[in-house]
């Protein structure tokens, strides 16, 4: 091992920002990618810049394994002996500017870093690793299930002792302190030899960990740009080139401190011209909403409208919506639920407790049930049930049992309800809002042509144009109707849909979709998304088949109130064109695309 002659910008500090770029194509993106951003910082905080470009390590060994490994013998270098501290940084992280000293509150004899199962809290990390791995799984991109951090080690063959895992392409080291833990986990380790492995991290933080050596930072200071895209902007992994990718990118970059580009450093360059043009201000990062504390009423509101609970054999998410429903009180609660399937062993007593939990009804309230002995399946449990609802009410809320909306929803169904109640042009008021982030109108919601139903509500006078054969979609199809609405790709998927659907497929809402294009009428789309589907897993009805990564346990924003009107009732085209791209015709286009490479590449 022998010292390397490093690029260097000393400026007689006691601290160093260090990284590896070994080999031309490394060298090039830390030069054009990070070298200025980095050098912005640097300054600010009193760093000197190290850059390695050659292997401390050259033997036989070291190159049967990743370069990654040789930031364990960073501080065994000569230059390491000048410096107080050292802050090793990967060499595909961007850093905010603006962003604060990562090594100030770091004690001397610690290791600072961030904890990667709390990217960016607990909870949520365990969330969106389901995501990705639905993802990756209907990619075909190797991955391992490491779903928990014992997890993690225990794959590895180390004991699942911990419940963290240090990451470790951010560190504050001090070459005092921790020069021998990094050179034994160099020296004590093997690599496994794929990339999903990765590299040195399980079992340096491992070691970490061991020693006791750990100060955990601010996941804002290690934040990887796939979990905050997995986050916030999921449309993105099945639409990379997207024209909204530069500006989700300029959104995280502009919430987090170090912004972590780990299996995804092609992306950096969206970045170069938003760097150069001025240092980006730090915003608060977006938190998990807190559903039982939120307080989105004035005391003196109180929910008038009946409720609809479908359920069916999911005790769990029904629990959860049932938690919400509670909150609400509403005056009238109205469930439906269908039978168990007798091939399904176990499944009448799912059925049993799921209904024991909907009708665990603690406050003032009617109840009515419309149950089913046996299974009538999705499609028919819901339209029948539907219908029996509007057979009670004029109008209703309206939840299925892996749908858990924020308290805010119930006011604003009601509220729409009341105002949109004699409006014949306006079929449904939905929950949902699949913009992601992006805001299409000043108002408190918009209009679509699409009725979206995970958390909607809607009137009696509005169901009665519901048609759930679609008898008249033939006659329809065969005067080019949809081609009048829609363009010609979107016409094409929706036709297959339609004529699915006409012809029995298990599911009732796209009749729904028919209903409401064919009488011309619109649906409310709140300005934020109101609504989490947690239903995305195996016991699903309807299996994930690799979309529903992106529109699982989407998070949820506190509508305010009062609520801001649009002046007119007409369609949001920029909003229902994104929705057209990325949840329904776009994903078709893209998956022939990938068919076609798949079969260039067969061949």
């Amino acid at each position: 091992m022998n010292e390397q002659s490093p690029f260097t910008s000393v400026l007689g500090n006691s601290k160093a920002i260090v990284t590896l770029a070994i080999g031309a194509r490394f060298r090039e993106r830390w030069n054009t990618q990070c070298r200025a951003n980095w050098e912005m910082y640097a300054k600010r905080h009193g760093y000197d810049l190290i850059c390695l470009e050659h292997p401390l390590d050259d033997s036989e060994r070291a190159c049967k394994r990743s370069p990654a490994w040789q930031k364990c013998l960073i501080l065994s270098q000569e230059f390491s002996s000048r410096y107080e501290r050292i802050v090793w940084i990967d060499s595909d992280i961007l850093i905010n500017p603006e962003s604060p000293d990562v090594a100030g509150a770091v004690p001397l004899e610690k290791i600072g870093a961030v904890d990667e199962y709390t990217i960016p809290t607990p909870q949520l990390h365990r969330q969106i690793l389901r995501k990705l791995y639905s993802y990756w799984e209907a990619e075909g991109i190797p991955f391992i299930d490491n779903e928990t951090p014992q997890d993690y080690y225990a794959l590895y063959g180390l004991p699942s002792t911990f419940e963290q895992v240090v990451q470790t392409g951010m560190m504050v080291l001090s070459p005092r302190y921790h020069r021998q833990l990094l050179e034994d986990t160099y020296n004590s380790y093997e690599e496994t030899k794929s990339p999903e492995w990765n590299y040195e991290m399980r079992p340096l933080s491992y070691e970490i960990l061991k020693a006791g050596a750990i100060y955990w930072l601010d996941a804002r200071f290690n934040f990887i740009w796939g979990i905050y895209k997995a986050l916030y902007f999921p449309f993105l992994f099945a639409h990379p080139d997207h024209r909204r990718a530069q500006e989700c990118l300029t959104r995280a970059f502009e919430r987090v401190y170090f912004l972590h580009f780990a299996g995804s450093s092609h992306e950096m360059p969206l970045l170069r011209e938003v760097i150069a043009q001025s240092p980006p201000s730090i915003l608060p990062i977006l938190h998990e909403p807190q559903r039982t504390t939120i307080q989105t009423h004035p005391a003196e509101w109180k929910l008038k409208t009946p409720v609809v609970l479908a359920v069916f054999a999911r005790p769990d998410t029904t629990a959860q919506v049932m938690e919400t429903i509670r909150q609400a009180q509403p005056p009238k609660l109205l469930i439906i639920a269908d039978g168990p399937r007798p091939e399904r062993d176990g499944e009448d007593e799912s059925c049993a407790r799921t209904r024991a939990i909907a009708e665990s009804v603690d406050w003032e309230c009617e109840l009515l049930t419309n149950y089913s002995d046996v299974n009538l399946g999705l499609k028919m449990r819901l339209q029948s049930g539907l219908k029996w609802v509007f057979e009670q009410v004029e109008e209703a809320i309206i939840l299925e049992d892996d749908c858990v909306p924020h308290p805010s929803f119930f006011r604003f169904c009601e509220e729409m309800l009341e105002r949109y109640r004699d409006t014949p042009q306006v079929m449904t008021i939905s929950g949902g809002n699949f913009q992601f982030g992006e805001k299409t109108t000043e108002s408190s919601y918009g209009f679509s042509r699409y009725p979206l139903i995970w958390g909607w509500a809607t009137w009696r006078r509005a169901w009665q144009f519901y048609e759930p054969d679609m008898q008249s979609w033939p006659a329809l199809r065969s005067a080019s109707w949809l081609e009048g609405i829609v363009d010609r790709q979107a016409a094409n998927y929706w036709s297959y849909i339609f004529q699915k659907a006409y012809e029995g497929l298990n599911t009732w809402d796209y009749a729904l979709t028919f209903s409401c294009w064919k009488q011309e009428m619109l649906n409310v789309h709140p300005a934020q998304n109101l609504v989490s589907n947690i239903g995305f897993r195996s016991d699903a009805t309807h299996p994930d088949n690799g979309i529903g990564y992106q529109y699982s346990h989407m998070l949820t924003e506190a509508m305010q109130f009062p609520l801001q009107h649009p002046d007119k009732i007409t369609r949001d085209e920029m909003a229902d064109e994104f929705t057209e791209e990325v949840l329904f015709s776009g994903n078709l286009k893209r998956l022939f695309k990938n068919l076609r490479t798949r079969t260039r590449i067969n061949h």
